[in-house]
């Protein structure tokens, strides 16, 4: 509550007293006032010295300067507009490095997928890319889990073991990372190219389909602009399109959550 006292100045260099001045009105807890009176005979003088303990300020020392600091409202709007900022900025981050994931992720695929096409038609043989590892062979439809590419020299879309077989290893591709899903209703379990770079299947057939490439903001359905489909045509041409492009060939991340 607002009180009203008489206050009794001293300028700081001179030491003499300022003649009495009209009453302010002080808040307790505002002891930071400016007081101007008549200091001596200069009439221009500023006394800026204020000491004064009012009788409801106990606790307060006797101060000449303000204290600094926030008060409540302002430590409460500024934690407001923190706030704010953090529920707009978590979640497109979040969005930022789910993007860069699934592009790099389908770029490399088609660089692999690329390398061991030009494998094929360099060598002038028939080069399969299935899931699976080099220790193990191809295994299952789950391309997410890794994959291997090798010289399938007798055309049977398994990876023979052994010297004597002639079957040696192209590459080998990691698994995926972020729980991103990689399936093919066309490769589901193997993908091959002959010499002159075509996609073909292991009876000779002409094989061209595409890969859904889903994380979990797409799945299960595989459309929107977060899913990506890598196309290879009969030729065995290679490319990457949003799921939702015409031509991608992506009805679904072909797995169900």
């Amino acid at each position: 509550m607002p009180l009203k006292c008489t206050a009794l100045l001293t300028d700081p260099i001179t030491g003499l007293s300022v003649l009495p001045i009209t009453v302010r009105t002080v808040t307790v807890g505002r002891l930071w006032q400016t007081y101007t009176g008549h200091v001596g005979k200069n009439s221009k003088k500023t006394a800026t010295t204020l000491n004064i303990l009012l009788p409801d300020a106990q606790n307060h020392p006797r101060i000449t300067m303000r204290a600094g600091g926030f008060t409540l409202i302002e430590l409460m709007i500024t934690i407001s507009i923190v706030a704010v900022i953090a529920m707009i900025g978590i979640p497109a981050m979040g969005d930022f490095i789910l993007n860069n994931r699934i592009r790099s992720q389908s770029g490399n695929l088609m660089l692999q997928l690329t390398h061991a096409r030009s494998e094929a038609m360099r060598t002038a043989s028939r080069v399969t890319i299935c899931p699976g590892t080099s220790g193990s062979g191809c295994a299952g439809s789950a391309w997410e889990s890794g994959w291997v590419a090798f010289i399938d020299t007798n055309a049977d879309a398994i990876l023979d073991s052994g010297e004597d077989s002639g079957e040696t290893v192209v590459l080998v591709g990691q698994a995926l990372d972020g729980g991103n899903t990689l399936r093919s209703a066309t490769f589901s379990s193997y993908i091959s190219f002959r010499h002159d770079g075509s996609s073909a299947d292991i009876s000779g057939a002409s094989q061209g389909g595409s890969f859904a490439l889903c994380d979990r903001r797409s799945r299960p359905f595989g459309d929107g602009d977060d899913a990506w489909a890598i196309v290879i045509t009969v030729t065995g041409r290679i490319k990457v399109l949003k799921a939702n492009a015409t031509g991608s060939g992506i009805s679904d991340c072909g797995i169900e959550d």
